[in-house]
Parts: C-alpha cells; sequence; structure tokens
C-alpha cells in the first residue's frame, strides 16, 4: 500500500525470535535484588532496571544472575540507541568467558549451565537485531538449544527454562518460509512446531521471571500463526492491565490488532494513542515516544486517513527533537512517504532535506530510493490515480460499501483500465464477499502487464487467500510462493510467507 522506508523497530521479527530470547533461571529467596530489577524492567522502566543491575554487579561482580539481567536490558536499550552497542559486547563477551570457566570447573554447576546457554541466545538475538551476522547467530542458537536441552534434563520443573526451548522449536520449523537462506537450515537441529508452542505455553503459564516474554511471544503466535487472534488479544489486553507503562505490551497488541488476523484499525490506533498520552506526560522523552507516533500515524493510514497521518507526523518535525539521532530523518521521509501518497506537490521536499544534513548519512540511500519511487510514479501517472482512490479506500475503510462503490466507479469513469482502479474494486467486492467476481478480476489486474509490482503481488495475495476460503489449501501455497518468488520486496510478500505458514481465515 505504500513504501517501506527502513521502519523503526517496534515490534518481534520472526526470524530474530526463532533463536529465541533469553530466560532467567528462578532466583533463590537471596535473588530478591534480581527479581526487583526484572519487575521494574518488565514494568516498563528500562533506565532503572540498568540502574539496578549495575548497582548489584558493583556489588557481586561475579554473579551470573545480575549481570545477565544488566545485558538483557542493554541489548534492549541498544536497539534504539546505537552508543550502547560497544558496552553490551564487551560485557557480553566478559559474561560467556565467566560462565564457560565455571561449565568447565564443574560439570554440575547448573546455574552456569542455564546462564551459558541463555547468554548465548542473548548474543544470537543481539547479532540478528543488529546485523551482526546470521551464521554467528545461528551458532549461538544451535549451542544454546544443546545446553538448554542438558539443563531440563536435571531441572523439567523449571518454567522458565521452557521459554527458550519453544520458541527455537516453534520457529525453525516455520522459518524457511521467511528465511531465503536456505543453506542455513541445514546446519539447524530441526524443530517442532506443535511441541514448541507447547513449551511456550508452559513458560507462561509456569514461569516466573521470563512468564512476561513467553505472553508477548504467544500474542504474535495466536495472532499470525495460529489462527487464535482472540487468545493473542486477552493475553495482550490482560498485560496492558498489568504493566500499564510497559510500551511494548501496547505495541505488540497494536500490531496484533492490525495483522490481518483482526483489522481493526481503530483499536490499533488506541494502542498507539494510550502511549503517546502517558509518554508526553515525561519531563524527558523516551524513544517510545516516537516509535507511538509513527505506529499511529501507520494506523492512521491503514484507515486511509492520509492527512491525519501527516498531521501526526509534522507536529514531531516542527519540534525538531536533537534525540534520539534517528527521530528527525525518519519522520522526515515518513512525511515525504505520506505526502507523495496524497499527490502533494512538496513531498520531495523532506526527502531533500535528508539529503543535505551529512548527520544523517546513514538514511541517505533510503531517502535517495524514496526520491526515485516518487519520480517514477509521478511519471508514469501512477501517483495521481493513487491520490485520486483514497477517498473511495477511506469509505471502504469505514465500512461504507454502496458510497466507496461510488466513489470508485467515479475514478474509473476517467481511468476504464488502470490497473490500480479495478483492484480496489475487486477489493471491495472481495471484502463484500463476493468472493468468485473478486477473484476473477484479481487475477486479470495479476496478468496486466501495465500493473506495477506492488498491484501484481496485492493482487495475487487476494487469489491465494480465495484458495484458503474455498479449502484449496495447495492452490493456496502455490500462490504464496510465486508471491515470494517473484515479488519478494513487495508488501505483499511478507503476508504470502504467513500464508504459506498459516491458511487465512477471514477476520
Amino acid at each position: 500500500m505504500f513504501r517501506r522506508i527502513a521502519p523503526i523497530r517496534i515490534a518481534p521479527i520472526v526470524f530474530a525470535l526463532i533463536l529465541a530470547g533469553p530466560s532467567v533461571a528462578a532466583p533463590s529467596p537471596a535473588d530478591d535484588d534480581v527479581l526487583a530489577g526484572y519487575r521494574r524492567y518488565h514494568a516498563g522502566d528500562k533506565e532503572g532496571a540498568q540502574h539496578d543491575f549495575e548497582r548489584l554487579v558493583a556489588a557481586r561482580p561475579a554473579d551470573l544472575p545480575p549481570r545477565f539481567g544488566l545485558l538483557q536490558v542493554l541489548e534492549d536499550r541498544s536497539r534504539e540507541t546505537r552508543a550502547l552497542e560497544p558496552d553490551f559486547e564487551r560485557q557480553m563477551e566478559a559474561f560467556l568467558d565467566a560462565a564457560e570457566a565455571r561449565h568447565n570447573r564443574s560439570g554440575t554447576d547448573d546455574e552456569a549451565l542455564f546462564y551459558l546457554a541463555n547468554g548465548h541466545l542473548l548474543r544470537a538475538m543481539y547479532r540478528l537485531n543488529h546485523n551482526k551476522g546470521i551464521w554467528g547467530a545461528a551458532r549461538d542458537g544451535v549451542r544454546s538449544k544443546r545446553l538448554t536441552e542438558t539443563y531440563l534434563k536435571r531441572h523439567p520443573e523449571h518454567g522458565d527454562a521452557y521459554y527458550a526451548l519453544g520458541t527455537y522449536n516453534y520457529y525453525v520449523e516455520i522459518a524457511p518460509a521467511f528465511v531465503r537462506v536456505i543453506r542455513l537450515f541445514l546446519f539447524l537441529p530441526a524443530g517442532d512446531r506443535a511441541e514448541g508452542l507447547k513449551q511456550i505455553e508452559r513458560a507462561h503459564m509456569e514461569g516466573s521471571l521470563f512468564a512476561f516474554q513467553a505472553s508477548l511471544t504467544l500474542m504474535e503466535i495466536y495472532g499470525a500463526f495460529e489462527g487464535r487472534p482472540a487468545d493473542g488479544v486477552r493475553i495482550g489486553e490482560r498485560l496492558a492491565r498489568e504493566f500499564p507503562d510497559n510500551p511494548a505490551v501496547q505495541f505488540e497488541l497494536a500490531q496484533l490488532y492490525l495483522s490481518p488476523a483482526v483489522e481493526d484499525y481503530a483499536r490499533a490506533g488506541e494502542q498507539y494513542q494510550a502511549v503517546l498520552t502517558r509518554e508526553e506526560r515525561r519531563a524527558v522523552a523516551r524513544p517510545a515516544k516516537y516509535q507511538a507516533q509513527l505506529g499511529l500515524a501507520s494506523a492512521l493510514l491503514q484507515q486511509w486517513r492520509v492527512e491525519d497521518g501527516i498531521g501526526v507526523v509534522s507536529a514531531t518535525i516542527e519540534a525538531k527533537p536533537d534525540a534520539p539521532a534517528w527521530v528527525m530523518p525518519s519522520f522526515l521521509l515518513r512525511r515525504a512517504n505520506y505526502r507523495a501518497l496524497a499527490g502533494a506537490a512538496a513531498a520531495s521536499d523532506d526527502v531533500r532535506r535528508v539529503l543535505a544534513e551529512p548527520r544523517w548519512k546513514d538514511r541517505h540511500k533510503a531517502a535517495d530510493d524514496l526520491l526515485k519511487w516518487m519520480e517514477r510514479r509521478r511519471a508514469s501517472g501512477e501517483s495521481a490515480i493513487y491520490a485520486a482512490l483514497i477517498r473511495g479506500n477511506r469509505l471502504a475503510a469505514e465500512r461504507r460499501w454502496d458510497d466507496a462503490a461510488a466513489a470508485y466507479e467515479a475514478v474509473r469513469r476517467d481511468h476504464p483500465d488502470d490497473p490500480q482502479v479495478r483492484y480496489r474494486i475487486a477489493a471491495l467486492q472481495f471484502t463484500r464477499g463476493e468472493i468468485d467476481r473478486a477473484v476473477s478480476a484479481f487475477s486479470a489486474v495479476a496478468a496486466d502487464p501495465k500493473a506495477p509490482d506492488w498491484i501484481k503481488a496485492q493482487a495475487l495475495l487476494y487469489v491465494g487467500r480465495a484458495h484458503d476460503l474455498a479449502g484449496r489449501r495447495a492452490d493456496a501455497k502455490k500462490t504464496y510462493e510465486r508471491i515470494v518468488d517473484d515479488y519478494e520486496h513487495e508488501g505483499a510478500a511478507r503476508a504470502a510467507r504467513v500464508g504459506l505458514v498459516t491458511p487465512y481465515r477471514r477476520p
């Protein structure tokens, strides 16, 4: 629907979860201070949790539990603040060396075994999140899996330990649909999706420190892959009540509302607005404030409230925040993107602002690509027709079917054979339940050589979903595979990969 421009990360990436997130050994009563640090972290106070763990590490530098807690917080925060990367890497290597030394000295040191396993998982997660080598991440993941299995043979009662193994088992089985580096999976131990789900659910129900992370993971699994979005929403709403100041919960819940399994864009927007309202009360802005603004703008765009989305990002641009460093270039590119969709003549101005600023050189390629995309759309005439269809798209999002049909017909009178117009009319038919009629139109659009690639990919996605609704699973998978193979870089490819894993169901 709109051009993707290196979005800020606000929800788990599927492949990052292949190798799992770290769990934490069940603490003894003497570890109440470690528990307190995790409670603060789960409550959303990352900076406070970091200070708590730093204090504990200073007092007990040889203890693994507080050192691991600190590493977990640093890894999380380093996704928002790149300056934390060197400190994390230094402490991560020292932690693994210490855990390995203890494990080598005594094969019965279960605490060392547990933290060595989870240390490798945390490093794998870091390497994936920061593009520091998929092969190194895979090696860490495999070692962690084997160490965790050894640990669970000794301590099958430890609920938290099942999260790491469960996420590995679940996501490694579905990962080939999402990751094209097929050779990687020749070297990874096989997973077990059904068993992995049970293990994550056990961590969710029986874990202590890691039940929170297992709950977030189940929200994605239930919503995206298991056809149980109501269960995912139920978990998310409970977590939002329990941890009202943790924006990660409402970001994940918003993503679930935005997903094809739910498509409740208004409720997604409410989650982002709730985070934004809380964050604006703070004296010092946190990254969550800006992530919530981008999320809210995206939710508004999904409802085709383009001008409202532009207003959200414009407010931040006018405030000119200096930190975090990614905010200004990201918001300028987002506004340029939205203005281009609306057909605004000045859309390229924001892109040129980014290109003119040496401090933002890491965003220059994205800016240059966006500018070229704008120029291609304008030259082909796609931009003007896209903008003309926005009113009908918004009426369709509001389920005002007849009004939407009339708006589309007005555009079709001037552009009777345009693939964009035909695609939007077919999408309206599909949504209204006129499946056979819509599929015929989608198939024709996908075969039209004049159609842009994003239109062809989206049209095929609807064809695949129609096959799923009719119970033709083999035909659906063939269609999804075609999208992934031929339109790998289009937005529909992500949805097609989900379709390869799980049959489509109507929201």
